[in-house]
């Protein structure tokens, strides 16, 4: 099965470097017109533009232009996507990289360095999806590749910032899919590892934060082998119309991808008529804790009718029908 992107239009935010600039060749190379989206110079001074992207997809004989407002406003996001609107006449696929760092220790927080990373993280992936929903809507079609990151999940010291903003990235992953379904938009969040971006911005890790990675017995902070070209097949996949899935999260680094969900256990159930208390927890929490059966909702409904069931089946009921109301 060959992956083209014949006669489709990609919009890439964050696309002038890092893992943006190898995903929006790579598109090109699969035949889609590109929008390489990024403000250039802001964290980077020394490093690549969207103008560079662009004049190196042309020279392979591919279609881009290149677009310079930032996600981190409404009018940038909308003039992002009037771009493809303008050069391309629709847009099929919104891959949204663009991020900033702001390393710091969470005692040393400030509103300066938390609000950037929120505007073109966060709100970023809003601003630039929400003018391209209602062409998709229209087709009834669209792919959104949202980058996330593994912090989001799992966290890190210097990052809560940046954690805060992927973690919001992967609600909003969520929750799109569901209301992308019925009009073929499907949504999916990347959670990359990736080392050429990071290692070439050294600077933006903090002191302590490199020594913090010594802890992983790795002689860098990531992996050799977790190079841009080894990750970027995942959100290719996952911005082409073979992409069977929609609402997930999936890890890719160094070779090796894995899907990343969030599940909750069956946990404990107290008596009927009891109100339980915080020494009932205490004694419990094993039971709470433990993963050996575990349920990963499609939806905050899912979890709601597993409770219900489980109170139904304690308590020998039968649970009324679900009745869908127009």
């Amino acid at each position: 099965m060959k992956i083209s992107f014949d006669g489709q239009v990609a919009v890439v935010t964050g696309g002038g470097g890092g893992i943006g600039r190898v995903q929006a060749i790579e598109l090109a190379r699969r035949g889609a017109s590109v929008v390489v989206n990024d403000v250039g110079g802001l964290n980077r001074p020394e490093g690549p533009s969207a103008d560079d992207v662009v004049n190196e997809i042309r020279a392979a004989g591919g279609t881009a232009v290149a677009s310079y407002d930032t996600v981190a406003t409404p009018e940038g996001g909308q003039a992002i996507i009037q771009c493809a609107l303008d050069n391309f006449g629709t847009v099929d696929a919104v891959l949204h990289y663009a991020g900033t760092w702001r390393s710091v220790l969470f005692d040393d927080m400030t509103a300066d360095q938390l609000d950037p990373v929120l505007d073109v993280h966060l709100r970023g992936g809003f601003f630039v999806t929400q003018p391209a929903w209602p062409v998709m809507k229209a087709k009834g079609y669209g792919r959104i590749v949202l980058c996330s990151s593994s912090t989001g999940v799992f966290g890190r010291r210097f990052g809560s910032n940046y954690s805060a903003a992927k973690a919001g990235l992967l609600g909003l992953g969520r929750t799109l899919s569901l209301e992308g379904a019925e009009f073929g938009i499907r949504t999916n969040c990347l959670l990359p590892i990736a080392r050429s971006s990071v290692q070439k911005y050294r600077s933006d890790f903090p002191t302590a934060m490199l020594a913090d990675y010594k802890v992983t017995g790795l002689p860098r902070p990531i992996p050799e082998e977790a190079t841009t070209e080894r990750l970027v097949p995942l959100p290719t996949y996952l911005a082409s119309r073979e992409c069977s899935v929609n609402g997930e999260a999936f890890s890719g680094g160094g070779g090796r991808f894995a899907r990343v969900f969030v599940g909750v256990t069956e946990g404990w159930l107290s008596e009927a008529d009891v109100e339980p208390t915080a020494e009932d927890i205490a004694q419990h929490l094993d039971q709470i804790e433990d993963r050996k059966s575990f349920l990963v909702p499609g939806s905050i409904y899912d979890e709601l009718r597993h409770i219900a069931e489980r109170i139904a089946k304690r308590d020998g009921i039968e649970l009324p029908p679900v009745v869908l109301e127009d």
